[in-house]
């Protein structure tokens, strides 16, 4: 059996790829975001883009410009810093056993 180290490193992992898997499953509404709402007939849609960060909050497109949305910065930053958290815990546990 693996030490508590290793066991929370996973888990870890595990919740940030659920984090992330449903941050891209939800894009580009995503949670605490707020979007303007242009409505065009034009069918013309570009790839997201991203503006900036002003404060806590991240400015993007979801559609090449037409709206415009920003969401606070843990929405995207909570699951990467589990994986980094995750990684790390693994990585010392593996090394230490070495």
């Amino acid at each position: 059996m693996r030490g508590l180290t290793f066991q929370t490193g996973i888990t870890a992992l595990l919740l940030a790829t659920a984090g992330l898997l449903a941050l891209v499953a939800l894009f580009p509404t995503l949670p605490l975001s707020g979007c303007t709402e242009i409505a065009t007939t034009s069918g013309s849609s570009s790839w997201p883009a991203f503006y900036g960060i002003e404060g806590t909050d991240f400015f993007y497109t979801p559609d090449g410009g037409i709206n415009e949305c920003s969401t606070h910065a843990a929405v995207p930053g909570v699951p990467v810093a589990l994986l980094l958290l995750g990684g790390l815990l693994v990585a010392i546990s593996v090394l230490r056993r070495q």
